[in-house]
């Protein structure tokens, strides 16, 4: 993310245009500290049914540094929804996070761009998109196979989501 992108991320933070915040759920090892994320839903709607996830929500650079990190479960219908200021190519990797994840990407209209399966724990493997992605959901490793998640998806982000991605969009003039 660029120093401007950061700023107004810390900006936006300030004046409260982020989605409302909690504490992750999550066994730290010593020395780190707890990090609070945006909490929001998201709807998943694929050819297998309609499916309502509660997702934390990452904007700033230390949060999508930290991601699901140190977790030791996710849970039934939980993810992280990272988002960032434009669609670009992303890439995410495995340290210190100890589940299995699929990282689904997705562009800025909401459309499937593609998926990275099964990631493997604690690897420092480069995990890239296909292509430019504004999104990237984690979810459980196998949930995106299980769920049907295709071309044909439909991604729906919850209120708290779309409010911020408007007055982000305001901002940067996208």
């Amino acid at each position: 993310m660029s120093a401007r992108a950061a700023l107004i991320a810390f900006v936006l933070f300030l004046i409260g245009a982020t989605p409302a915040w909690s504490q992750a759920a999550a066994d730290l090892p010593e020395g780190v500290e707890p990090m609070a994320f945006g909490v929001d839903t998201m709807v998943i709607t694929t050819a297998n049914g309609r499916f309502v996830y509660d997702i934390e929500v990452a904007t700033t650079p230390q949060q999508q540094a930290r991601g699901l990190m140190y977790r030791t479960s996710l849970g039934v219908n939980k993810g992280m929804l990272f988002i960032f200021p434009r669609e670009q190519m992303q890439a995410f990797w495995m340290a210190n996070t100890l589940i299995p994840l699929d990282m689904v990407f997705i562009d800025a209209e909401a459309r499937l761009v593609s998926i990275q399966r099964e990631a493997e724990p604690l690897s420092r493997t480069s995990r890239p998109s296909e292509g430019p992605a504004r999104f990237v959901l984690e979810i459980d490793g196998g949930e995106a196979a299980a769920l049907g998640i295709d071309a044909d998806t439909l991604f729906e982000f919850g209120p708290k989501t779309v409010d911020y991605l408007e007055r982000l969009d305001a901002l940067l003039g996208n």
